[in-house]
């Protein structure tokens, strides 16, 4: 089932979105070097979630610059950044499909709305990169993140309840027979595909210690790989396997094989804010985060 995860993952943050900043960078893993780090939003407001795309010649994000968040396009070769949607509902986490035409973006349909009314309206649509809305992917309602498996096979992260104590979900959504599989709850905002081909994602059932698990097809539970950093939920995977996680102002790494702990690749103690939302280029020589501003 999780042989062919070909792009990354999203999230739907709730009111008020706190202020922040999309950088990108250039990393050398075999090196040990991340460089040339740069904010290509430099904005007050929100701008979050980035994606490469598919060629990585390009990120998508999201930005609130109208009171709800709407799709841009930054080039890397350029500089230059182009709005993409400019709709009354917000979009979420926009991830670049496999036809190269079009992405998939969590929208929300009632974006002024609160609490269960708000969750309920959360689909994951398609659009162009003109920025038309074109159709519901899927009719299943309070997603919050999603990853491609395949063409016809998703990820998604479906939101819990507090109030009735249902935790957030991890499920396999088949579109074509339009069937479900439970993976995994209590789980955190990423989820990507190791190089191996597995799904992995943050297990969060500890309170006290959360886990990065991995799951394939035919395994009956996911497995535990190794412990996020303390209050840490997002991480990514570089091609040769090595795994990058975010502590803090520090992005630390696992070297592939079967090393227990996360060690530190960088600090950026200029950057003044807390690390998120960290994802690679295809090609392994760029990553993209955002620095949350500290309060």
């Amino acid at each position: 089932m999780f042989a062919a995860l070909v792009v990354g993952c999203s999230s739907v943050p709730q009111t008020p979105l706190p202020n922040t900043d999309v950088y990108v960078a250039d990393i050398d893993i075999a090196a040990g070097s991340v460089k040339n780090v740069r904010n290509i939003t430099q904005r007050l407001g929100y701008d979050n979630q980035p994606s490469f795309s598919a060629d990585d010649k390009s990120i998508l994000f999201v930005s609130d610059r109208s009171g709800s968040t709407d799709v841009y396009r930054y080039n890397l070769a350029t500089s230059a950044t182009l709005q993409i949607t400019d709709t009354e509902e917000s979009e979420f986490s926009p991830t670049p499909m496999n036809d190269g035409k079009s992405f998939s973006a969590v929208r929300v349909g009632k974006s002024r709305a609160e609490g269960e009314e708000y969750t309920e309206s959360q689909q994951l649509w398609r659009y162009d990169f003109s920025g038309r809305s074109i159709a519901p992917i899927l009719g299943i309602r309070r997603v919050g993140y999603h990853c491609w498996i395949d063409e016809g096979l998703l990820a998604l992260f479906i939101v819990g309840n507090d109030e009735k104590g249902l935790p957030h979900r991890l499920i396999a959504a088949d579109l074509a027979s339009r069937q479900t599989i439970d993976l995994a709850s209590n789980i955190g905002r990423s989820i990507k595909r190791a190089p191996d081909g597995r799904l992995s994602f943050v297990d969060k059932s500890d309170s006290t210690s959360w886990m990065i698990s991995t799951i394939a097809q035919g395994d009956d539970k996911p497995t535990p790989l190794i412990a996020a950093p303390k209050g840490s939920e997002d991480f990514c995977w570089m091609p040769d396997g090595t795994l990058l996680a975010l502590e803090g102002n520090t992005i630390v790494q696992r070297k592939a094989g079967s090393q227990r702990s996360f060690t530190r690749l960088i600090t950026l103690s200029d950057l003044t804010g807390t690390l998120a939302r960290i994802t690679a280029s295809a090609d392994g020589t760029k990553i993209a985060f955002v620095v949350v501003s500290n309060p």
